[in-house]
């Protein structure tokens, strides 16, 4: 009796590496908010919990996967995002390795922030 699992077809991707992550052109263009409650539009949030209190570290880290992963342009990123903040958050960011893997290349002090941490 045969017992393999068929494997994908020739050409397959894996959905990370077929997904379109936006990358920042620079950090010091994210200028997005820092402090207070923030409602992120249904395009980036679409779970009911849009809304994210930035001073708690766990909703803070939240809404940046969010819109790391979800944003379709720049301006998005520049919009929600703040880079000193970013670079805060990122050791504690669960991100899929593709999006962490292409943000890293761009800013190498990200990366060295994840292995510091």
């Amino acid at each position: 009796m045969d017992t393999a699992v068929p494997g994908p077809p020739v050409g397959y991707l894996p959905y990370g590496d077929r997904k379109p992550y936006v990358v920042a052109d620079t950090l010091a263009a994210l200028k997005g908010p820092t402090r207070g409650v923030v409602s992120l539009p249904r395009h980036l949030d679409w779970s009911g919990r849009a809304d994210y209190d930035l001073s708690r570290p766990s909703r803070l880290a939240s809404m940046y996967k969010v819109v790391l992963s979800e944003a379709g342009t720049v301006q998005d990123l520049c919009t929600w995002l703040d880079g000193e903040l970013l670079l805060e958050v990122w050791p504690t960011l669960w991100l899929p390795p593709q999006l962490r893997r292409r943000w890293e290349e761009r800013f190498p002090g990200l990366a060295a922030r994840t292995v510091a941490a």
